[in-house]
C-alpha cells in the first residue's frame, strides 16, 4: 500500500453503518507549515471552522500532534496549551477551537469517528470531555496505529470495510490507554445494579444495559439464563416494580434522548442506534415516557456552551 500523506476523506454513512457499535466518518492527515492559517479551506462547512467562532461536531474525532506546538479551547477543559505527543479528543455537541502556534505549525493525523459504543464509554466515565487534551509517551506506536486506520481509509474511502472497523478499534484501545483515569459515572443502570441483591435479575439487567442497542426480545434474554420466562418475568417485577421489556424501553429511551441532546445526528439514525426498530416506534415512546417528540425534546434540552468565543 502506497503512503501518502496530504489528504481527508469524508465517508458515506449508510443505516447499516450507524447501527453499528463503531464507525468510521472520516479521516485525514497533513502537515500544517509555520504562519499558516488553520485550518485548510477545503474541508467542506460542517467542518470547518474559525479560531474566532470555533465549531460543534456531530461525532467524535481523534486527532494525534506529532510536531510542532498549539492550544486548545473547550468549555470543558477551559484554555490548554499543548506540544508534541499530543492527543486530542473532540466530543459531540461540544464546543471547541483549536490550531497551531504560527511559529511552529504541526503535523496532524486526524480520524473522526461515531456508534453507540463511544457513548457507552462516556457514560462509564471512560471518555470524559474534561479530559480531552492529553500526552502520548510512545507517538511511534500511535503514529502506527493512526497510519493503519488512514492508509486503509485512503484506499477504499467509500467502503467501510471489516479492516476498516478493526483498525478503528485499535484506535480507540491506543486512546483508552493513555486517556487520564476518571471516576466513574453514576448512571441509571449501575444505581439499578446496586440496588438488586437477586442474581437472576442481575444479569437480566446486565444483559439489557449491554445489549439493548441491538435487536433484543424477553425471549432472547430468557435464553441466555438459566431459567425461564415465567419466573424471571415474576421476580423481576416483584423486585423492580415494572417488566422486562419496560426495562428495555426505559434503557433505550435514556440512550436516544442523550443521543439527541449531545449530537446532531438525525432522528431516524438515533432511532436505530438506540435499538428502536423504527423512527415511530421511537416517536410513540418518547411521547408515552416524556410528553413530546424526539424533535421537541431536542430543542428542550439543548446544550449550550457558556464561554462566549473571543
Amino acid at each position: 500500500m502506497s503512503f501518502e500523506f496530504g489528504f481527508h476523506h469524508y465517508m458515506p454513512i449508510s443505516d447499516s453503518d450507524m447501527r453499528q457499535g463503531l464507525y468510521l466518518t472520516g479521516g485525514g492527515r497533513g502537515i500544517i507549515p509555520a504562519g499558516q492559517s488553520y485550518p485548510p479551506a477545503e474541508h467542506p462547512e460542517m467542518y470547518h471552522f474559525s479560531w474566532r467562532l470555533g465549531r460543534e461536531l456531530p461525532e467524535f474525532q481523534f486527532i494525534l500532534i506529532t510536531e510542532g506546538c498549539g492550544e486548545f479551547e473547550s468549555e470543558p477543559t477551559g484554555l490548554v496549551e499543548f506540544m508534541c505527543g499530543t492527543l486530542i479528543i473532540l466530543f459531540p455537541g461540544v464546543w471547541h477551537r483549536y490550531r497551531p502556534a504560527k511559529v511552529s505549525g504541526w503535523t496532524e493525523r486526524w480520524v473522526s469517528l461515531h456508534g453507540v459504543l463511544l457513548h457507552d464509554l462516556i457514560d462509564d466515565g471512560s471518555l470524559n470531555p474534561k479530559s480531552a487534551v492529553f500526552s502520548i509517551p510512545d507517538s511511534t506506536f500511535a503514529v502506527q496505529t493512526f497510519d493503519g486506520v488512514l492508509n486503509r481509509l485512503h484506499a477504499e474511502p467509500a467502503i467501510q470495510t471489516a479492516a476498516i472497523r478493526i483498525g478503528a478499534m485499535q484506535l480507540l484501545s491506543l486512546v483508552l490507554d493513555h486517556c487520564p483515569e476518571r471516576p466513574k459515572a453514576a448512571d441509571q443502570a449501575s444505581e439499578r445494579l446496586h440496588q438488586v441483591d437477586d442474581e437472576l435479575v442481575l444479569q437480566s439487567l446486565q444483559i439489557i444495559w449491554t445489549q439493548s442497542h441491538r435487536s433484543l426480545s424477553v425471549n432472547k434474554i430468557c435464553s441466555q439464563l438459566p431459567t425461564t420466562r415465567r419466573t424471571l418475568e415474576r421476580r423481576f417485577s416483584k423486585i423492580l416494580g415494572h417488566t422486562l421489556l419496560d426495562e428495555i424501553n426505559l434503557c433505550r429511551i435514556s440512550r436516544a434522548k442523550r443521543l439527541l441532546v449531545e449530537t446532531r445526528l438525525q432522528v431516524k439514525s438515533i432511532a436505530y442506534m438506540s435499538g428502536f426498530g423504527s423512527q415511530e416506534r421511537l416517536r410513540c415512546l418518547m411521547f408515552s415516557m416524556e410528553g413530546c417528540s424526539p424533535t421537541e425534546y431536542r430543542e428542550q434540552n439543548a446544550w449550550a456552551p457558556t464561554n462566549t468565543p473571543s
